[in-house]
């Protein structure tokens, strides 16, 4: 099986980076820059349409999606138990990390993104502040989540997807230059994660690359 997995450096592509790590599986990691817009390339976008990361392409199948790509990982590794196989712990992690994607991306896209939303520069300074506003408090609902339970992980009693995707939101608060403080015990549980030794090694895929590739 071929498995190569399109990503950007800081992007939400370290979650299924980080799982794929856990999973132990054998795939190629190909960065695309969004720096230099290599996203828009036609290149990429016979890849991706979207012009999104990441991408994961199974035997030249594609599938898009942070969401996608985990629950695949997830389903071809269960060894790694990345997701709960009992069905409602399973939907129950499937809505958090929803919420994650369509709730807490959006609002960081709204401050660094925003001419996803409009063209107008104005409306695009406009969308800032709801922006940072709606992510201070999804962070707000993760650091009482965190705070709530004793076990080392996020969701369930072994690291998993969640916790791999909620890697992805402590690095956009630590981009927002957030305080620490407000968010104590979530960054002290992803600070316990980050050493973990397939969150290392998906950071060495993103601090291995040539600096054209940041």
């Amino acid at each position: 099986m071929s498995i190569s997995l399109y990503f950007a450096p800081n992007s939400s592509a370290f979650a299924p980076l980080v799982a794929l790590e856990e999973a132990h599986a054998d795939f190629r990691p190909v960065a695309v820059s969004i720096a230099t817009g290599e996203q828009h390339m036609p290149a990429y976008r016979a890849i991706n349409p979207h012009g999104r990361v990441p991408t994961l392409v199974v035997d030249g199948t594609p599938i898009g999606e942070v969401i996608a790509i985990l629950g695949w990982i997830a389903d071809r590794y269960p060894p790694a138990g990345l997701l709960p196989t009992d069905p409602i712990e399973r939907a129950q992690a499937h809505a958090l990390m929803s919420w994650i994607a369509s709730t807490v991306h959006v609002a960081l896209a709204q401050v660094r993104r925003p001419e996803r939303y409009a063209d107008d520069p104005e409306v695009r300074r406009a969308l800032e502040a709801p922006g940072r506003s709606v992510f201070a408090a999804a962070l707000a609902e993760l650091e009482a989540r965190s705070a709530a339970t004793s076990s080392p992980f996020l969701f369930g009693d072994r690291f998993g997807a969640v916790d791999a995707y909620a890697l992805v939101v402590r690095r956009w608060a630590d981009g927002l230059g957030l305080d620490r403080a407000t968010f104590a015990s979530f960054a002290d549980r992803t600070d316990a994660l980050f050493a973990r030794a397939s969150v290392r090694r998906a950071l060495d895929h993103e601090t291995l690359l040539p600096a054209a590739a940041a």
